[in-house]
């Protein structure tokens, strides 16, 4: 019994540079509730949704830790991974910032922020001297992957990505066109700065 309370206890430890995909599953979740309780006490309108991207692009893509903040980091996530990777609405695109400041917010308030991250000040400083870089480098179609490309194209043709269907119908038709009008699409042959993600 005591044996199985004891192991109970490490299943539920927080680990916040998880290895496995199962343990990113389990850290995400349970900073998911954790900010959900946070945001009730502090009042802030972002839900738990809203650092979702921020978590899974450091965790897939720079050093795994999920509440280790540097300004580098947010550099990379923000001014290179999103703009490749993430498609924004126009009328969300002005709250990614204030609420990655709300994550970092968070962190900070629940004890989290790893002390080897920059201070929540230096952080959230950082994020205001970016914002104007981040939007203009979202608006940049020569960051954007191929990928990105392809489903911003997919939705100027009216395809919603829930539409197996309707995605199924414009790949083929895509694949069918020209290859030079592809490239054109997906952005390929254009001279891309900085990292290739």
């Amino acid at each position: 019994m005591g044996d199985h309370g004891q192991m109970a206890g490490r299943v539920a430890r927080f680990d916040p540079c998880p290895s496995t995909e199962a343990g990113y599953e389990a850290a995400r979740r349970r900073l998911r509730s954790d900010y959900r309780r946070w945001a009730e006490r502090s009042g802030t309108g972002y839900g738990p949704d809203s650092f979702e991207e921020l978590v899974h692009y450091k965790w897939g893509y720079l050093d795994g830790h999920l509440t280790r903040w540097r300004r580098s980091d947010l550099d990379a996530v923000l001014l290179e991974l999103f703009p490749a990777k993430v498609i924004v609405e126009d009328d969300d695109l002005d709250d990614v910032i204030p609420e990655t400041a709300s994550f970092i917010g968070f962190l900070a308030d629940s004890g989290l922020l790893d002390p080897a991250s920059d201070d929540r000040e230096v952080l959230c400083r950082h994020l205001g001297e970016i914002e104007a870089r981040f939007r203009r480098r979202m608006a940049d179609r020569s960051r954007y992957s191929p990928g990105k490309a392809f489903w911003l194209a997919a939705a100027a043709a009216g395809v919603s990505p829930d539409d197996e269907q309707a995605v199924a119908a414009f790949t083929e038709a895509f694949n069918a066109r020209p290859l030079s009008e592809r490239a054109a699409v997906l952005g390929r042959g254009r001279s891309r700065r900085g990292r290739r993600w």
